[in-house]
């Protein structure tokens, strides 16, 4: 990613000035009600002067104007801050561990109940039900649950209606396509079995309450944006939403704070998976 610099993006050095940018977040906490305070500042001074530049402003302050004006500039805001960086069967080692993890809720009549948080434009949670689907097989699948949350309504409406370009596809096999996947305008589409299988909806993890009662949640590159306060704080939530003994998938980069350390065992080294021990 291009860092953009006042030399070579005509940018004034108003643009760096800290007061300002603490009021825009501010001004974005009160108006939209998205808190990013606690993001890293660098990555969010970047992608915010994304939104200077698309405008050919120079400072903050003219950036209150421009959301004064055109309230669907929040919008836009929001998904350029949001990165959206996922593909079908990222890591593939990872959803090969789950594989095995999840055997033992095979036979149990309770099901399984898995969450996909800042799931983005929404193939993480449709891998992990096209490993479901799989493992369990249809005739058990009535007590399989996925929930897929974002805060960006805009990616969920993307997730929600299922339609990939060929490119998105290319870590599926012939198999997996044509079992999960019709040709549409556009692509492929989902199938209404696996669309149907995952339950997508609007969640601001660092706001709202988190979904409780989970077996397996994967949380994976949403951390690394955060300060360690707030890493903290999400863990806690995710944390109160895992059953014992359930999973919790993290980051290749990510891992667990020492507060909660002693609540989880790294189920296979360096896999950023955990199983909440107590």
């Amino acid at each position: 990613m291009t860092v953009l610099s006042s030399q070579t993006s005509g940018l004034s050095p108003s643009y760096h000035c800290e007061e300002g940018f603490l009021e825009l977040l501010k001004k974005i906490h009160m108006e939209a009600g998205w808190d990013f305070r606690h993001y890293k500042k660098n990555s969010l001074k970047r992608r915010i002067s994304l939104r200077l530049s698309a405008h050919n402003i120079s400072s903050y302050n003219d950036y209150h104007s421009v959301l004064d004006s055109n309230p669907q500039e929040y919008a836009r805001l929001l998904s350029t801050i949001t990165i959206k960086v996922s593909e079908f069967f990222r890591e593939p080692k990872v959803f090969d561990l789950l594989r095995e993890l999840i055997t033992p809720f095979f036979s149990s009549d309770e099901g399984l109940r898995a969450w996909s948080c800042a799931c983005a434009h929404g193939e993480e949670a449709y891998s992990l039900g096209i490993l479901l689907a799989d493992s369990f097989g249809e005739e058990k699948l009535g007590n399989v649950r996925i929930f897929a949350t974002d805060i960006d309504e805009g990616a969920i409406d993307i997730a929600r209606k299922g339609v990939y370009r060929e490119e998105y596809l290319q870590n599926l096999n012939y198999g997996i396509r044509e079992r999960n996947f019709i040709r549409s305008e556009g692509g492929y589409r989902v199938k209404y079995g696996l669309r149907n299988l995952v339950r997508f909806g609007r969640l601001d993890i660092v706001r709202d309450a988190p979904i409780s009662k989970m077996d397996i949640i994967l949380c994976r590159n949403l951390l690394i944006y955060f300060e360690k306060e707030l890493q903290n704080r999400v863990l806690e939530k995710l944390n109160f939403a895992l059953k014992p003994g359930g999973f919790l998938v993290l980051g290749r980069t990510e891992s667990l704070p020492a507060s909660l350390s002693s609540r989880y065992k790294e189920v296979r080294g360096k896999s950023r998976v955990y199983r909440r021990v107590s």
